[in-house]
């Protein structure tokens, strides 16, 4: 297959290439949505270090009627 795309004028050549860059482009965003952005942990890893958490108050049981 490779040799026979390799017969195709340049144009057509191009054409093929920017096609196949498209479809490793939308390969890698239809994975990326599954996946961790990238340097994710690096970015927020420690990022409440030296500082206290907080709990609020918590807030009374919601009253639902009976079945």
């Amino acid at each position: 297959m490779i040799q026979e795309i390799n017969k195709q004028p340049e144009a057509l050549l191009r054409e093929v290439q920017q096609f196949m860059a498209f479809l490793v482009d939308q390969h890698r965003r239809e994975h990326a949505a599954n996946d961790w952005p990238e340097r994710y942990f690096d970015r927020t890893a420690g990022a409440f270090a030296g500082e206290p958490l907080e709990r609020p108050p918590q807030l009374p049981f919601e009253q639902r009627k009976e079945w």
